[in-house]
C-alpha cells in the first residue's frame, strides 16, 4: 500500500498510509490534519486510481508544489516526489508499514534516505533550518542570544563591501541573487506583503524577520517565523542583534549578505564574509563564492564611477548616500502605516494590539494630521479596551464574579469585532447571576425588607429589563404612573407583579427617587427573533438528527455559539459506540468551522471600511448557512445570515457614502447596490438605491454611444427596469 511520509518544520515525521482517500488541511475534519504555517483549511487531497498516487489542489491560498512547480491540477506522484504544502514537506513511499500517530525518528540531515530526487533549486523549502543551525552548535534558550554570533574567520580572502551605496542586504541565492535592498528604516522580510523585502518561497514566513537602520547602525531580529532566522549560521532570537559587514543572514532557505557603505575593502589575508554552509565539502561552492565577491567589486567600482560621472556632469547637485543621508518621511510613514495596519489585523491570528498603537503612534509623531493613522489609532484604542475587558471578564466568571463580568462585558461597544464573542458570554453569565438576584429579591420584598430589596432587585431588573417592551416599562403616553390602589382614569400600572413591588420598594426607601428607567445594553438586548422561533428551530432540528449532541450543536450554531457547537460535535465524535453518526459529525463540524471563520474574515473587511472584500467570504457562510438551516433558512435567520445582512448594509451605506460625499457618485452607487443586494431592510440604502436609481434614468437619457452604457449599469439597481433598457439600447446602437 503507498505511503505518504510527512516531515513537519520541527524536522520530525510522520507516515500515513492512502486507502483510497486522503484529505488535507488544517481544518478538523479532514484525514490528515496540518496546523502550522501556509496551510489552508481544506489545502489539497490524495487519492489512488488505477494503481496511480494522484495529488490535486483544494483551491488553497498558497498553493502545492510538486518537485518545485505548483500544480494546477491532479498531478501523478511517483517515489520520491517532493510535495509542499506550507511549511511542510511530503513524499511518496511505493509501501510503509503505517506509523500513523507516532513521530519517527529524525534522521541525519544528510542521510540519502531523505533527499528529495527532484533537481535541487535555490529556493527549495528546508524541512527544518533549525535542525541544520544545531550542526553549528547548540540551540541556544529563547532570549539566550543577547550577544551578536561570531563569524567564522578563514584564512585568505577579500569581501568588498557596497561603496557609496549606503547600507543594503543583498541576495546570493536563487532569483535573488544580486538584488541588493536598501535599509533606510526598518525592513521587514516575508513571503509576502506588506513585507518591503518580499521573497515568495515557501520556507519563508509571510512575517519572518526584521532589520532596521539605527543611525549608523544596522539591527536583526527574528519574528517567531517558523524556519527561523540564521546569522551567521546561528540562530537569531526576538531581540536585535547589530550586524557587521559581511554577515550572512539566512531567512528559511534564502541566503542574503550585509553590506555597510563605509566598510573598507579588505586587505588579502583577514577576516571574509562566512562561507555558505555546507563549503567545506563543495569546491565548487568556494569558487562560486570567490565570482559572486570578485562580480560585487565590479558592480562596487562601476556605481563609484557613475557616481564620479553625475558629480561631475551636473555640479549643482550633492548626491547625499550613505549612512548620513536623510531618510523619505513619505516612505517612512508608509511603512509604519503598513506595520501598524498587519498587526490590527486578525487576518494572520490575533492582533497585537500594543504594538499596533505604538507603531501609529509614531506615524503621528511625524504626521499627526495623518488621516488613516488617527482612524487606526480610535479603532485599535477602541479594540484594545474592549479585548482587555473581554479577558478581565472571563477570569471574574472563573472566580464566579458573574456581577463584576457583566459590568465588564457591559463596557464593549457594539462596534468592536469582540462584541458578539461577549455577547454570548454576557448571557450565559447573565442567566447564572440573575437567578440568584432574583430569589433575594423576591424574598427581600416578601418581608418588606426595603433597604436590601432595592439594589437586589435593581441587578435582577436591569438584566430581565433587556427583553421587555417599552410598553411593558413606561406608562403610554397621556397617563401616569400608579402603583398602589385602584385604578382610575388615564392612571396605568406595569404587568410584573415582581417589578411594580421594586418600583414600590424604592418609593418607600426615597420618595423623591427619580422614575426608574431600564438602562441601555446592546449586549444584553433581546434578539429581534421571536422565542417562538427558537422553538421552531429545535423542532426541525430535533426532526432532522437523531443524536441529541448534534441538536444541541445545531442550536448553539443557531445562536452564534461556533465554538460550543464544534466542541459538542468533537465530544460526539469521540464517543465510540456512535460511529454511525461520525461522518455526519464531521460533515457538520467542516461546515460550522466555515461559516465561522467567513464570518470573521468579512467581519475583518467591514471593521476596516472595506465591504467590497467582505462580499466573497460572506457570499460563501451564506450559502453554507443555507446547507445547515435548509428549509428555515430564510424565515428563522441563524445568528450569523442576520449579522452579515445587518453589518453589510450598514458598512456599505458608510463606504458609498463616504465616495458619494466626494463627488464619485458612480462607485457610491456600486458599493451601495453591494449592500442592497445583501439585505433590503435598511432605510438608509433604500434611501440611497432610489437616488441611483434615478442616476441611471438620467444617465440612460444622454447616452450617445456604447460608452456611454458603463456609468448607467453602474447606477442601475436590480429590479428598476433599466437593465431592460440599457440592453434594448445596446441593441440599437449594435454594441458588441
Amino acid at each position: 500500500m503507498a505511503t505518504l511520509v510527512v516531515r513537519h518544520p520541527d524536522g520530525t515525521e510522520h507516515e500515513h498510509e492512502i486507502a483510497g482517500e486522503l484529505k488535507i488541511g488544517r481544518q478538523q475534519g479532514n484525514d490528515l490534519v496540518l496546523t502550522e504555517g501556509g496551510v489552508s483549511r481544506q489545502h489539497a487531497r490524495v487519492y489512488v486510481e488505477g494503481g496511480a498516487v494522484y495529488i490535486e489542489d483544494g483551491g488553497s491560498q498558497n498553493g502545492t508544489f510538486v518537485d518545485g512547480e505548483r500544480i494546477d491540477g491532479p498531478t501523478a506522484l511517483k517515489p520520491g516526489s517532493q510535495v509542499l504544502l506550507g511549511d511542510y514537506e511530503l513524499k511518496l513511499k511505493g509501501s510503509a508499514r503505517s506509523t500513523s500517530g507516532r513521530r519517527a525518528a529524525t534522521p541525519p540531515p544528510n542521510d540519502p534516505a531523505t533527499l528529495s530526487d527532484a533537481p535541487v533549486k535555490g529556493t527549495r523549502a528546508m524541512p527544518s533550518i533549525r535542525a541544520k543551525a544545531t550542526q553549528n552548535g547548540a540551540a541556544k534558550p529563547e532570549g539566550a542570544l543577547a550577544k551578536r554570533p561570531s563569524r567564522p574567520q578563514p584564512a585568505g580572502g577579500a569581501a568588498a563591501a557596497g561603496a557609496g551605496t549606503g547600507p543594503v542586504l543583498k541576495g546570493m541565492t536563487g532569483p535573488w541573487a544580486g538584488k541588493s535592498y536598501p535599509i533606510t528604516g526598518t525592513l521587514l522580510v516575508g513571503r509576502a506583503l506588506p513585507a518591503a523585502v518580499v521573497l515568495d518561497d515557501d520556507s519563508v514566513s509571510r512575517r519572518h524577520a526584521e532589520v532596521k537602520r539605527e543611525g549608523n547602525a544596522v539591527l536583526a531580529r527574528d519574528l517567531g517565523s517558523a524556519n527561523g532566522t540564521l546569522l551567521n549560521g546561528e540562530l537569531l532570537g526576538e531581540e536585535f542583534v547589530d550586524l557587521q559587514a559581511g554577515d550572512v543572514l539566512q531567512f528559511g532557505v534564502v541566503e542574503m549578505t550585509y553590506e555597510a557603505s563605509d566598510t573598507p575593502v579588505r586587505r588579502p589575508g583577514t577576516a571574509g564574509a562566512p562561507p555558505r554552509r555546507g563549503s567545506r565539502a563543495e569546491p565548487a561552492a568556494g569558487n562560486k563564492r570567490k565570482l559572486l565577491v570578485v562580480a560585487g567589486g565590479v558592480m562596487a567600482l562601476l556605481a563609484v564611477a557613475a557616481v564620479v560621472k553625475s558629480s561631475i556632469g551636473a555640479p549643482q547637485k550633492t548626491a547625499k548616500t550613505g549612512p548620513s543621508a536623510p531618510l523619505d518621511p513619505a516612505q517612512q510613514v508608509q511603512e509604519l502605516l503598513s506595520e501598524c495596519r498587519s498587526y490590527a489585523s486578525s487576518e494572520m491570528g490575533a492582533p497585537d494590539w500594543n504594538r499596533a498603537e505604538s507603531t501609529c503612534e509614531q506615524v503621528l509623531d511625524m504626521d499627526p494630521i495623518n488621516a488613516e493613522a488617527n482612524t487606526l489609532v480610535r479603532k485599535i484604542k477602541l479594540e484594545k479596551e474592549a479585548f482587555d475587558n473581554l479577558e478581565a471578564a472571563k477570569k471574574a466568571i472563573e472566580l464566579n464574579r458573574e456581577k463584576k463580568a457583566l459590568e465588564l462585558l457591559r463596557k464593549i461597544p457594539k462596534e468592536s469585532e469582540y462584541f458578539r464573542r461577549a455577547r454570548s458570554k454576557a448571557r450565559e453569565t447573565a442567566e447564572r447571576f440573575v437567578e440568584r438576584a432574583k430569589d433575594d429579591c423576591k424574598r427581600y420584598l416578601k418581608n418588606s425588607q426595603w433597604g436590601p430589596a432595592v439594589p437586589r432587585c435593581q441587578e435582577y431588573m436591569e438584566v430581565w429589563c433587556q427583553k421587555q417592551s417599552k410598553e411593558d416599562l413606561e406608562p403610554p403616553i397621556g397617563q401616569s404612573l400608579r402603583l398602589e390602589g385602584g385604578l382610575r382614569k388615564n392612571e396605568w400600572r406595569p404587568k410584573d407583579a415582581t417589578f411594580v413591588k421594586f418600583l414600590v420598594a424604592r418609593t418607600r426607601v426615597d420618595r423623591n427617587a427619580v422614575p426608574w428607567t431600564c438602562p441601555v445594553s446592546d449586549i444584553l438586548a433581546a434578539d429581534e427573533l421571536g422565542p417562538d422561533q427558537a422553538s421552531e428551530v429545535r423542532a426541525m432540528f430535533n426532526k432532522r438528527y437523531t443524536p441529541k449532541l448534534v441538536q444541541e450543536a445545531m442550536m448553539d450554531y443557531w445562536a452564534g455559539r461556533a465554538s460550543e457547537a464544534m466542541a459538542t460535535l468533537q465530544k460526539l465524535r469521540a464517543k465510540v459506540d456512535q460511529a454511525e453518526h461520525h461522518q455526519l459529525a464531521d460533515d457538520l463540524l467542516r461546515d460550522v468551522s466555515n461559516v465561522d471563520q467567513l464570518f470573521k474574515t468579512g467581519g475583518s473587511a467591514i471593521t476596516n471600511e472595506d465591504p467590497e472584500r467582505a462580499v466573497a467570504p460572506f457570499k460563501e457562510a451564506l450559502e453554507t448557512d443555507k446547507r445547515i438551516m435548509a428549509e428555515l433558512a430564510e424565515s428563522h435567520l441563524s445568528f450569523y445570515r442576520k449579522n452579515i445582512f445587518q453589518d453589510m448594509a450598514a458598512a456599505a451605506y458608510l463606504r458609498g457614502k463616504h465616495f458619494a460625499d466626494r463627488e464619485d457618485r458612480r462607485r457610491g452607487c456600486r458599493i451601495w447596490k453591494l449592500g442592497f443586494d445583501f439585505y433590503k431592510g435598511n432605510t438608509d440604502l433604500n434611501r440611497v438605491v432610489a437616488f441611483c436609481s434615478t442616476q441611471a434614468q438620467n444617465a440612460l437619457s444622454g447616452v450617445g454611444s456604447c460608452s456611454d452604457l458603463a456609468a448607467v449599469e453602474d447606477y442601475a439597481v436590480p429590479g428598476d427596469g433599466i437593465a431592460e433598457q440599457v440592453n434594448a439600447k445596446k441593441a440599437e446602437l449594435k454594441c458588441r
